[in-house]
């Protein structure tokens, strides 16, 4: 087996409960094709770096599974096919995974989560804005070289 990251962008105007039926639909093309659904992550509507089929926002979602390549193939067949999806991009993240470790994992809950639940401190300075190093830059000057050919 090995560990793969899905990334699907649908639009914004699209229903809490259509959303939730989509995650449930691909949560099922995975686990049919005897893979496992580690983690899945709403990350809510954001503005796209570009417009897609006329839409400028989209909302972001994550499924981490596990599987053979033969359900990212199933899984990508129907994402490709499906007029509510904008993007989407499959990422695998690790080669070889051992069935046991993740069912440890899911059982303890995902270290990705963790880490991503530690908070991360900047100093701020008198301003109330985040302190930057500041390092002199030296001025460099370049002659302009005149004459004519």
């Amino acid at each position: 087996m090995r560990r793969y990251e899905t990334v699907m962008i649908v639009p914004v105007d699209l229903p809490d409960d259509e959303i939730t039926g989509l995650i449930d639909r691909y949560r099922s093309i995975i686990t049919n094709h005897k893979g496992m659904v580690l983690k899945v992550e709403k990350w809510g509507k954001r503005k796209l770096a570009y417009e897609i089929r006329k839409h400028n926002k989209g909302f972001y979602m994550l499924i981490d599974f596990a599987g053979q390549s033969a359900t990212v193939v199933e899984l990508e067949r129907n994402l490709k096919i499906d007029d509510k999806i904008l993007k989407f991009m499959t990422v695998k993240k690790d080669d070889h995974v051992i069935l046991e470790d993740l069912e440890r994992e899911l059982a303890a809950g995902s270290p990705a989560v963790a880490a991503a639940e530690t908070e991360i401190k900047i100093i701020e300075n008198s301003a109330g804005s985040p302190a930057l190093p500041i390092e002199p830059v030296e001025a460099k000057t370049s002659e302009v070289q005149e004459g004519g050919a």
